[in-house]
């Protein structure tokens, strides 16, 4: 078995070795695997038993789901969906407003799925005509519809048996049940988030009596509010055990387990500490690893986030969900997530991930074949590509056909994991940093028009604008309240600004401001020397004696001349960029390095990039002056751009994280991005060879612009770093630490 040694050092080779003979956990091995410190281990191992059981599918299913109304007598604690009878906001439709819906639906579906709340007056009368006009008009789509909750509703409306309405909506054209109502069985939980609704003991009754009439069902958990990780296990068990009966009388049983972290923004429940992205793909692991008699674990989107769902494909999950269309449940609680997604976008998104997509029906009888996985005539067998992985780690220099190697045919897991072990061979210490900045765009004129870019405006546009001295000192004071220590400054290619401007701005910041300036990109610095008539060199020595402390990585995008050429003709060349650099460390400024990736690059490219970086470095240190402190890699965003590019999904950005960390031997510190990937994804960096946060991000605008808007204060990143296992600590841009006690008294001040 592969990785025996990490398993035994963290405590869990036995279970290791249980997984992988295919031998049932305990309760006890759960406990274990929370506790576990590395949660990529844990998903290692739910990844292994995902792919035991389904290879290199990816579920999906063209579905509409349909709410039929929110107007539910259970008043549960955690709902935000739910409206009394005769509250605003309350609706019904009828069944020709539900039927104009699914005709409205881009694709036919092949799956219909309806639920709504326990509604006081609608009869069984109305959901049998129900099933019944959406099976005559939709005669190829499954009904996946109403809860176990809602079953119990209508029984006791009816004064029927749950097993009678069963009996009668199966007649009508029922095919299954969904698992929601389930929540957490533990009593002492249920009684305080939902207390009318039906009990823990009543729910499993009812889908045991649906696989006694032949009905497959779903089954789900919400977690993340009041329960504790004992009751996540019991419930685990509880259906576990369900299973095992249904499947002994040869029934279908549950298809499918769906995992619903409990989402915070909109409900009455107040949880001290909500889900981070590590506690939602561990528990999702775990439910695979747990759950060794339910064939399939759905990545709900809705709930998790479409990032937060493609990394949970790698964490023991196989199933997307579908194109959905409208969801109302999961959106009026505080889902982020867009309202559907298409079937070429999912394709797209699982092929990216190299997966194979496969459409399915309700039941997961595949719709389309797995088309056959390309064929490496060059891949290096696992054993050989364990043995590269193993060496990088331990801290053997890569050369390009290495990493290519790596980059086309390592597991994510097994990449992740010698990224992480450099990354603690680095740095030992549990730290993770990150720097209270502000980024001050100082105008947004430019002539450069890079295709990708959706901030610039070009010279005349109603929208320009050139700061003053005056706007920029007061984002600077309220930087420095919240106990920020450096700014990041970049601009257009304003035609009209004369260097002396810049250094001008330079000198009243320094002269006015206690501050480290960390400004002016490669690019910015050639078109101010040639606007000036002066070398980049001289250039640099003159905004240095100014007032400028260091320069920021941006303008690399990719550092191939043939990308370049394409998406942003107009600016510096990938050797004017790098010649820039080096000149800067000549004179003993620190910089930067980033890539931009996922536009209009190669792969390779993506390669061509980090080993101009490690050899731009290696001059630089045999210098001994300057050098890059970091590397930042993200991904383009597409949205408001001239480029029409497919959107990288998260794991991709972490497959490329963790190989720059293991080709940039030669560079400290690793950045991960949670400006493009959000706050849970860039947690789950922390474990593929990140070892910075980045910034707080006081302002940013140019990301935003193209369309993308995660905000986090120092307080959230502090407790995202303290959820992955790590202590956080602010840092300077030389990643020299800010005493504590200043940190400290920031903090107080901002409470």
């Amino acid at each position: 078995m592969r990785d025996e040694h990490r398993f035994a050092d963290l405590g869990i080779l036995d279970i290791a070795h249980k997984v992988h003979a295919g031998e049932r956990l305990s309760i006890d091995d759960g406990h274990r695997l929370y506790a576990c410190p590395d949660v990529t281990a844990v998903g290692a191992l739910a990844h292994m038993v995902r792919t035991r059981m389904h290879g290199n599918a990816a579920y999906y299913v063209v579905n509409r789901h349909i709410n039929y109304t929110n107007v539910c007598v259970n008043g549960c604690a955690f709902c935000a969906y739910q409206r009394e009878k005769g509250h605003e906001g309350g609706f019904e439709l009828t069944v020709d407003q539900a039927l104009e819906r699914l005709r409205n639906a881009p694709l036919p579906p092949r799956e219909v799925h309806i639920v709504g709340g326990c509604h006081p007056d609608l009869t069984l009368a109305y959901f049998e005509e129900l099933l019944t006009s959406v099976k005559r008009e939709f005669p190829d789509a499954a009904l996946k519809c109403f809860t176990a909750v809602e079953i119990a509703h209508f029984a006791a409306l009816e004064g029927l048996s749950t097993r009678g309405v069963l009996e009668r909506l199966k007649a009508a054209g029922l095919e299954m049940l969904p698992g929601g109502g389930a929540e957490i069985f533990e009593p002492s939980v249920r009684t305080r988030i939902c207390p009318k609704k039906s009990t823990a003991e009543e729910w499993l009754r009812i889908h045991g009596e649906a696989h006694e009439l032949g009905l497959a069902t779903n089954c789900t958990m919400l977690f993340g509010h009041l329960e504790g990780i004992g009751d996540r296990l019991d419930h685990l068990d509880r259906l576990r055990r369900l299973q095992d009966q249904s499947l002994a009388k040869g029934e279908e049983g549950f298809t499918c387990f769906i995992p619903l972290p409990f989402q915070t923004e909109n409900s009455a429940i107040k949880v001290r500490q909500p889900l981070t992205g590590t506690d939602e793909l561990r528990t999702i692991a775990i439910c695979r690893l747990m759950l060794d008699n339910i064939p399939h674990i759905k990545a709900y989107w809705v709930m998790l986030t479409v990032k937060q769902a493609q990394a949970a494909l790698f964490f023991g999950a196989d199933d997307l969900d579908g194109t959905v269309v409208e969801e109302k449940i999961g959106h009026m609680a505080g889902a982020q997530s867009q309202q559907g997604l298409s079937k070429s976008a999912l394709e797209a998104m699982i092929r990216g991930m190299g997966l194979e997509p496969v459409e399915r029906d309700a039941r997961f009888r595949p719709i389309s074949q797995p088309h056959a996985a390309k064929c490496w005539t060059d891949a290096p067998s696992p054993a050989t590509l364990d043995g590269l992985l193993d060496a990088a780690a331990k801290g053997a220099r890569l050369d390009f056909d290495t990493a290519q190697a790596l980059y086309r045919h390592a597991d994510l897991h097994g990449l992740a994991h010698a990224a992480h072990r450099v990354r603690l061979r680095k740095h030992p210490e549990p730290i993770v940093t990150y720097v209270v900045d502000r980024n001050i765009n100082y105008s947004n004129v430019c002539v450069c028009a890079c295709r990708f870019c959706a901030y610039f405006r070009p010279p005349g546009n109603p929208d320009c604008f050139v700061l003053s001295h005056e706007q920029i000192g007061k984002k600077i004071e309220e930087t420095l309240e919240l106990g920020g220590t450096q700014i990041l400054m970049q601009g257009g290619h304003h035609p009209d600004l004369p260097l002396s401007w810049y250094e001008d701005m330079l000198a009243f910041i320094k002269g006015t401001y206690p501050i480290h300036i960390h400004a002016f990109s490669p690019p910015e610095v050639a078109h101010f020397a040639k606007i000036s008539g002066l070398s980049t060199a001289q250039v640099i020595a003159r905004l240095k004696a100014a007032g400028l402390d260091s320069i920021p990585g941006g303008g690399a995008e990719i550092l191939v001349d043939a990308v370049r050429s394409k998406v942003s003709p107009n600016k510096c060349s990938a050797r004017q960029w790098l010649r820039i650099m080096e000149e800067a460390h000549a004179q003993g400024l620190r910089t930067t390095a980033t890539m931009m990736f996922g536009h209009e690059e190669e792969p390779d490219d993506r390669l061509r990039h980090l080993f101009a970086v490690r050899e731009s470095q290696d001059r630089s240190l045999r210098g001994a002056r300057g050098g890059y402190t970091a590397f930042i890699p993200w991904t383009f965003q597409p949205e408001n751009t001239n480029i029409a590019a497919r959107k990288l999904t998260s794991v991709e950005y972490l497959r490329v994280l963790a190989l720059s960390r293991l080709v940039l031997d030669n560079i400290d510190n690793v950045q991960v991005s949670w400006v493009t990937m959000g706050p849970k994804i860039a947690q789950l960096a922390l474990f593929f060879g990140g070892n910075d946060f980045g910034s707080t991000m006081i302002e940013e605008n140019v990301v935003r612009a193209a369309g993308v808007s995660f905000r986090l204060s120092r307080q959230e990143i502090d407790r995202l770093v303290l959820t992955a296992g790590f202590t956080p600590r602010q840092r300077r841009m030389d990643y020299s630490q800010v005493p504590q006690a200043q940190t400290a008294a920031a903090q107080e001040a901002l409470a």
